[in-house]
């Protein structure tokens, strides 16, 4: 059933919002949007499109204050229901907690949220924590997500990791920790500067207290104050972490309903076709929080009380109610659900689909629905990082391998590209860029047995090379996860070889028996022979031949070249001029699927099972399609301590701070963004932020099959450009700097 206050809801992109009042919703004025009362509880609709025209999709936030009540709650609960109603069932419903919400959520209200004392049943009267008294202390928790609270106007209130402001009849003072970084420093002063205009009718001194400030200034604030010190400050060691059975662990449950919750687990790979219709699944994320997934043909009375459903389920965790639990329906799942599914049906999504390849192979495609299923497929055959181009691999190319001793190998790996499992190799690439400058990438590639010490030494080197030129761009490439740009410095001619230097590059197998039985698979993929095909050597079963690549099957006598049914024509074409590299004057077979003879089988130990899904490609494009891009501010502490802050979905180039480190995730390879006036501590914390950043996102992926591309300000490559709104190469140097800010806000005192 509709309810009047809904009617228009929706209706055209924008936020709408809320409040319960007497178990009713109420518009709240625009004018109070990004200010909550902790004991209220709030719908907030976020609706998206580019008008009214387009189609619109929805993201409906129920917002409880730390003081609501029950009734308010489970109110805020049903009306979001009955909203979503009006609106076809379309929208992605978020339980957002104060202190806790998600990053999204804080998206909307910049540069801070703020949390008021009372609720509606004192009129919506702001209730002061210090009522009566001549001064009041806010913190603002968050660095790049900003939360205002009013604490106790005293020295125990303060803290080395927030920033304060403290209100004492027409004085400001905003206490700024040291380390605060540049972006953070703009946020604050702008929330000094509100406070002034709206609350003391712009007539209020604003004094800045940082690391720069006299002994005068910093004793002025805490005179204020009335007491304490900066040498009495504490470091704050409280954490939005909890328990769970395994911190990095994605848990997909089938639940049961009855008199008590019951779970059935669901085992990995997860795949879109083990959810059903008639039933309710829960995903629970380390990142992420709780996703309830709600099939089509449920009953409607469950339906309704989802929450109920989730919040039995954080009690049977134990897990604090403060974890964020998203509903979504079968049909409009989001993608932050998607992407921790190995298959999900992107085929029939033409228009993502589409978006993609229209955004790297502009003009490749017509774009007509029907083509979809090809664009699909030559998105996920095709290298990784397609994007990241930053020419056409025409450069000059310096190749050493690194082991015990490094060696320039230049010369010969020009002739025959050779790269060998149990090595690692820097390959540094010289170029014009797009302005015509002088540039270099960096690749360190790391072979998948390659020993410990020869990927520390790999990473030393390339410390070193950097170090040398602070404009190089660093790019790691774990084994298999060779990039669109890599393979086309080799014009499609790349192999991968068992072996190292230790053995003398001894030609052998993975059974260790070639020199008995002369046996060697190869698998040969790609989608432009002469750009981005690779020929890999794999293990001698059966199991490894998809029906979508060609395969080059080595014996003593004869090379066969298997045609996979789905194996694309380059792929083909490539398998034929890969042979003569790998086998000399043996004769070669060209066998189709289907038509294997028996001695094909025979030399990979017998034919394989059936598989479920022999094409290897659609996991990949739902990697690529699915995956939500997403920017993540990281802050190193004294301690050395790291701490990653994701940054809400319309991020911006201006939420990149020249002080700070920033980490760009596609899902298929990271982006490192460094600015130009990063601290030496975050600098030397540059290899473990990587490693921590994936460690507990709970994705199929490692340190050692990540892709990652560091850059610094100022040398961003195009496809990096592209994944914001806007971009503007001169920002850094037209915006204002923290002194002018400074000295503009004391101006106006």
């Amino acid at each position: 059933m509709e309810h009047p206050a809904f009617a228009e809801a929706g209706e055209a992109p924008g936020i709408e919002i809320w409040t319960i009042d007497k178990f009713e919703p109420v518009a709240i004025e625009r004018k109070l949007y990004g200010k909550f009362y902790n004991g209220d509880s709030y719908i907030v609709l976020k609706t998206t499109g580019v008008d009214a025209s387009s189609p619109l999709s929805y993201d409906v936030h129920f917002w409880l204050g730390a003081k609501t009540t029950q009734d308010k709650k489970g109110a805020a609960a049903i009306l979001t229901i009955t909203l979503d109603d009006k609106l076809g069932g379309k929208a992605v419903h978020h339980r957002e907690v104060q202190g806790h919400e998600t990053s999204q959520f804080l998206g909307y209200f910049q540069p801070a949220i703020r949390y008021l004392e009372g609720g509606n049943e004192s009129g919506f009267t702001e209730v002061e924590t210090n009522a009566g008294a001549e001064k009041r202390l806010l913190r603002l928790s968050g660095c790049d997500n900003m939360r205002i609270e009013e604490v106790p106007a005293d020295s125990s209130s303060l803290s080395k990791e927030h920033c304060f402001i403290l209100e004492v009849e027409h004085d400001i003072f905003v206490l700024m920790p040291e380390g605060a970084k540049a972006t953070h420093r703009r946020k604050i002063i702008s929330v000094a500067n509100s406070l002034r205009d709206d609350y003391h009718n712009g007539r209020a001194t604003i004094e800045i207290i940082d690391e720069f400030s006299s002994e005068d200034d910093i004793n002025m604030f805490f005179e204020a104050l009335g007491s304490g010190s900066m040498d009495e400050l504490l470091d704050d060691d409280s954490s939005d972490g909890y328990t769970r059975e395994n911190i990095s662990t994605v848990y997909l449950y089938k639940v049961l309903m009855g008199e008590e919750l019951e779970l059935v687990a669901v085992n990995k790979p997860f795949k879109q076709k083990q959810l059903s219709s008639e039933d309710v699944f829960i995903l629970d994320t380390p990142d992420s929080g709780v996703y309830i997934w709600l099939g089509q043909e449920l009953d409607p009375d469950v339906k309704k009380n989802y929450n109920d459903i989730a919040q039995q389920y954080l009690d049977i965790k134990g897990y604090p109610s403060w974890v964020a639990v998203t509903r979504v329906s079968e049909g409009a799942e989001s993608s932050a659900f998607k992407q921790y599914f190995h298959t999900w049906d992107t085929v029939t999504a033409a228009g993502s689909v589409r978006a993609l390849a229209a955004q790297i192979d502009s003009g490749y495609f017509s774009c007509d629905a029907e083509e979809s299923l090809a664009q699909a497929k030559y998105i996920g055959k095709s290298a990784a990082a397609r994007g990241y181009m930053p020419d056409g691999g025409a450069g000059a190319l310096t190749v050493i391998r690194v082991s015990d001793e490094q060696e320039d190998i230049t010369e010969s790996f020009t002739e025959t590209p050779k790269l060998y499992r149990g090595e690692v190799y820097v390959l540094k690439y010289a170029y014009s860029n797009e302005d015509g400058q002088d540039a270099t990438v960096v690749y360190l590639w790391l072979g998948s047995e390659a020993s410990l010490d020869a990927k520390k030494a790999g990473l030393e080197l390339v410390s070193e090379l950097e170090d040398e030129d602070d404009k190089v761009t660093i790019v790691t490439l774990p084994q298999g996860k060779e990039t669109k740009h890599f393979l086309n410095i080799f014009k499609g001619g790349l192999m991968v070889l068992c072996g190292s230097k230790e053995d003398d590059y001894k030609v052998d197998n993975f059974r260790k028996s070639y020199d008995d039985d002369g046996i060697r698979l190869f698998r040969v993929e790609g989608t432009v022979s002469n750009e981005d095909t690779r020929a890999t050597q794999i293990p001698e079963n059966a199991d490894q031949l998809e029906d979508d690549d060609v395969y080059i099957l080595e014996t003593p006598d004869v090379v066969y070249v298997w045609n996979g049914k789905e194996s694309h024509s380059s792929e083909r074409e490539s398998g034929l001029s890969f042979v003569s590299a790998l086998a000399g004057d043996k004769e070669v077979v060209e066998v189709e699927q289907g038509d294997e003879p028996d001695e094909f089988w025979d030399a990979l130990g017998g034919a394989p099972e059936p598989h479920e899904d022999s094409s290897g490609w659609k996991l990949a494009v739902n990697r690529r399609v699915q995956a939500p891009v997403s920017l993540t501010a990281i802050s190193v502490k004294a301690s050395g301590k790291i701490k990653f802050e994701e940054l809400p979905p319309d991020f911006a180039q201006t939420d990149l701070a020249d002080d700070g480190i920033y980490i760009l995730d596609t899902g298929e390879e990271l982006y490192m963004w460094q600015g130009k006036n990063i601290s030496e501590r975050v600098k030397n914390a540059r290899r473990a932020i990587v490693g921590e950043y994936i460690e507990d996102d709970g994705l199929d992926r490692t340190v050692e099959s990540v892709i990652v591309v560091s850059l610094k300000q100022g040398n961003e490559p195009a496809i990096f450009k592209k994944l914001f709104v806007e971009w503007d190469d001169n920002l850094w140097e037209n915006q204002q700097s923290y002194e002018d800010i400074k000295n503009e806000t004391r101006e106006k005192n």
